[in-house]
């Protein structure tokens, strides 16, 4: 029956003119990781990662203690009705790793990685499926990412193979639970294969859909796609999304994945509608839907899960290749630069399962200190910086934040004109165009700085298009072309194209003006945040650090895991009506200095403020909301902003006085 069905989806899609059966109909392409060397503070960042927790698996316990993919890992007790989930966390941190590995060539990461791909590409059964007896489609997905990137570096052509064999000898959909993301390396297997029984099977799967997460029903609401065969009516309605975060991240691409390989506008209308949802009902300021397990408004008390970060900007990176639309680049680096670098120790030997813009407490619900402190409900052990939590994906997954990034950076054109800067940061960059070898230098302190350069390196003159983009947040920016500033440029959708013929040692300089900016937030708008360029600045708030084992790996002494109270005044209330009573600062910080430890940030912005005195953390009776009306001290004084990214406890959601 499965053939009979995919047999008259293909002539379907043939009755549809998809002819050529690796047609692509997306704007942008991924390149292999290989072809770009991140520099600047993007380097430090991932030397930061090989160095901490990429680095040392095992002190983050379990089950990063284990061979992972090359071991049927034992579930410890208390973990029963979780088999899977092994496999999960640890494909999220092999593949972080390995990309991580290829950009900043740590071959240890890289060996490690191809390890537990050799493991598995030799340990296949008769039924052709790949992985552990306990791993399901899930698993899977996140782990074939890894040989995705794998492939792309290396041509490794088993890997193509093997994965073909996993999907089709066994005949089977995957339609079924986040079985369905599995569209996502189906489809890919179709680009690089061409094989049109590849897109009939994503295609049934997709069109027989038996809901997103396996958990079915939820407190706070079904996950978005709950019902069999209703994904593109969910997701073109105007149905407010529910349900698990991680599942909505995931989701939200799929449509748009389907779109690539079809050309159906309707898919990729349906994505693009998901992702306004997304903005609209839930989105916080830091640039991340509020997800503590499930989407959750836009309170201004609320948080997010650290998986939800990465799985955003992963997904949007599908929706810069479908659209070519900058605002996709925009939702990414936003995340990036304030939720995910929020989200993190900055020596990157400690995470927050549980992240939010406010977040005056990061520690249990019960210590030594303060019994029952907490913020929002929410400060538990997921609210402590930790090597790893007690569920244990956010730990493997924060391994792929900067490397996806990263990895997202650069796109070739689909129709093979030219190249896209769609994310910006130093690093080096290379392709080819007319069998031309071509080299792009990008020099920045991007997000920091508005500058950016472009410096052209080749043997002989190349014509092709090369591509920027243009952030929503910049009213006026500036393009210089060998000095000469470019005067009429048109800016389409958030990009901009530069058609010429290339010379070695062209220069193509881009300026972004950042404008400081108040934006409002929470669910009725009550409370402002400061903002410059892509940037949301916070009020850092001292800490009282206590730290903790959390399990008994030697190491464990250079990656403490820390309970951290306030230790100085954060309830504040901005004394401002607009932006101009605000002072924005460039630091004397040196350039050379990792511009995300607080002490070396090179932007800072000053506000007035007043104490409010009623809002207040007191045990179980704590005020997480503002109150209802501000007790004000009387007293003007000057708070100094700095970059959420920069922090560990912050306030970023305030109340106004005026």
């Amino acid at each position: 029956m499965r053939n009979k069905n995919i047999l008259v989806l293909i002539i379907f899609c043939l009755a549809c003119q998809i002819v050529n059966a690796q047609q692509y109909y997306g704007k942008n392409k991924e390149v292999a990781l290989t072809t770009i060397q991140p520099q600047g503070w993007i380097k430090e960042f991932l030397q930061r990662q090989a160095n901490g927790l990429g680095g040392n698996s095992t002190v983050s316990g379990y089950p990063f203690n284990t061979n992972m993919w090359m071991e049927d890992i034992h579930v410890p007790v208390g973990h029963a009705g979780k088999l899977l989930w092994p496999y999960e966390q640890t494909g999220y941190f092999i593949d972080g790793s390995l990309r991580c590995g290829y950009l900043i060539n740590d071959t240890a990461l890289i060996n490690y990685a191809k390890r537990n791909f050799d493991y598995t590409l030799s340990h296949v059964g008769g039924d052709g499926i790949l992985g552990q007896p306990n791993c399901d489609a899930w698993a899977c997905v996140v782990y074939f990412r890894a040989l995705m990137a794998e492939y792309d570096a290396t041509g490794n052509k088993e890997i193509i193979d093997k994965l073909t064999t996993h999907f089709l000898k066994t005949p089977r959909l995957f339609n079924a639970g986040r079985d369905l993301l599995s569209i996502e390396q189906i489809l890919w297997l179709y680009g690089e294969t061409g094989n049109a029984e590849l897109l009939g099977l994503a295609l049934e799967s997709f069109h027989n859909s038996k809901g997103t997460h396996q958990g079915g029903e939820y407190a706070h609401g079904k996950d978005l796609l709950d019902k069999p065969s209703k994904v593109l009516e969910e997701m073109l309605s105007d149905k407010v999304p529910q349900g698990h975060g991680v599942s909505n991240m995931e989701q939200a691409k799929i449509p748009a994945i389907v779109y690539l390989y079809t050309g159906e506008q309707k898919y990729l209308d349906a994505s693009i509608n998901q992702f306004k949802k997304l903005e609209q009902h839930h989105m916080l300021v830091d640039g991340c839907p509020s997800s503590v397990e499930h989407l959750s408004g836009k309170a201004i008390d609320m948080a997010h899960e650290t998986c939800d970060i990465v799985d955003l900007s992963w997904s949007a990176g599908y929706m810069l290749m479908a659209t070519n639309d900058g605002l996709y680049g925009d939702i990414i680096e936003r995340a990036i630069f304030n939720a995910g670098l929020g989200a993190i120790d900055k020596e990157f030997r400690a995470h927050q399962y549980y992240s939010a813009p406010n977040q005056p407490v990061a520690a249990e619900n019960t210590s030594q200190f303060n019994s029952h402190l907490s913020w929002a409900g929410m400060a538990t052990g997921r609210m402590c910086y930790r090597t790893g939590h007690d569920t244990e994906c956010c730990t493997g997954n924060i391994q792929r934040m900067m490397p996806a990034y990263v990895c997202r950076m650069w796109m070739e054109k689909a129709d093979n004109s030219g190249v896209t800067a769609a994310l910006y940061g130093a690093s080096n960059f290379s392709f080819s165009k007319n069998n031309s070898e071509i080299n792009i230098q990008e020099e920045t302190n991007y997000p920091f700085d508005e500058y950016i350069s472009f410096t052209f390196s080749m043997r002989e003159e190349t014509a092709f298009s090369f591509n920027m983009r243009i952030p929503a947040w910049c009213k006026q920016p500036e393009i210089l072309i060998n000095g000469k500033q470019m005067k009429n440029f048109n800016i389409e959708k958030g990009m901009v194209k530069i058609e010429r013929k290339f010379a070695d040692g062209d220069k193509v300089e881009l300026n972004l003006p950042m404008e400081m900016k108040l934006t409002s937030c929470g669910i009725e708008n009550e409370g402002v945040a400061v903002e410059r360029g892509p940037l949301v600045y916070s009020l850092p708030v001292k800490n009282k650090t206590i730290t903790f084992p959390y399990i008994g790996d030697p190491k464990l002494k250079d990656f403490p895991n820390k309970l951290m109270y306030p230790a100085s005044d954060w309830s504040y209330a901005l004394d401002i009506t607009d932006i101009n009573e605000a002072e924005f600062i460039e630091t004397n910080a040196d350039v050379d200095h990792y511009p995300w430890n607080i002490e070396h940030t090179p932007v800072k912005i000053k506000v007035p403020a007043q104490k409010v005195k009623n809002w207040t953390i007191d045990g179980t009776k704590h005020v997480s909301t503002f109150p209802n009306k501000l007790e004000l001290s009387g007293k003007k004084e000057t708070l100094e902003l700095v970059p959420l990214g920069t922090t560990y406890l912050r306030m970023t959601i305030f109340p106004k006085t005026k």
